[in-house]
This record gives structure tokens, sequence and C-alpha cells, in this order.
């Protein structure tokens, strides 16, 4: 009966298709690594990932062209903007190969490899305990 206990979660999908879950037992920090389609130079974006949901917390990046911040502070070859924008339960975002998406949760990367386009989604939901046991990032 134990592992029924329901936890949050923050679950990763692929066009669909469920990718991984991660128990979130206090905070995650969640690292969204890809290529940027227009000037093709490094984008980091990290959030933080709680049982309300996730907040941005930073944007990285390694340029000014179309479709990126033009504010922020230059540290270690990147632009950085700080920021603590809570954007809910889930957020998603649309990739084609060439974004050469990676994705770390709490430092550990996990291993998925989009090699097709489509919509990559993080979202936060309560599952049996069992789920994240069977399915771990």
């Amino acid at each position: 009966m134990f592992f029924l206990f329901p936890i949050n979660t923050l679950e990763i999908r692929f066009n669909e298709n469920t990718v991984c879950y991660s128990p979130i037992l206090s905070t995650l920090t969640l690292e969204v690594n890809y290529k940027h389609s227009v000037s093709l130079t490094n984008v980091v974006d990290v959030y933080k990932v709680d049982g309300s949901g996730i907040s941005v917390i930073q944007e990285r990046w390694q340029e000014f062209e179309a479709g990126q911040p033009m504010d922020g502070r230059f540290e270690n070859g990147y632009l950085v903007k700080d920021m603590n924008l809570y954007l809910g339960k889930s957020w998603e975002y649309w990739f084609i190969p060439l974004n050469e998406v990676s994705v770390e949760v709490d430092e550990k990367e996990i291993n998925f490899k989009p090699e097709e386009e489509g919509i990559m989604q993080f979202r936060v939901v309560r599952n049996p305990l069992l789920v994240p046991l069977l399915r771990w990032c």
C-alpha cells in the first residue's frame, strides 16, 4: 500500500510520450540547454520546481540575436538574466533537431536527445510513489 501513496513529481514528456518522472521531495533544479535556432549559439534556461509548480529563475545566452533578451549581465562567456517568475504547473518548448536540446534535473543529465521536431513539456503532477520508482529520471 505504501507504493500507492501520492507524491508530487516532475513529469518530462516529448510529443505526448512520457520520458521520465522525478519525485519532488523538496526543490528540484531543472536546466534546459539548447542551441538557438537563429543565432546557433547556446542558451541555458534554469527553473526551480517544487510542489506548487515551475518558476524560471535564470536565462543564459551567448549573443543578442532575434528572439533573445537584450538585457543582462556578462558572466563566464554568457549574458545572464536572473528572474523569479512563477509559470504554473507546466511549461513547454517546441524544438527541432537543430536545437540539440539536453535536459538536466539536479545536475543529472536526462538520457534523452530528441531527434525529431516536437513539443517538450514539463509538468508538476501527483502520482503514486510507484510511478517515479518505475520511470525515474
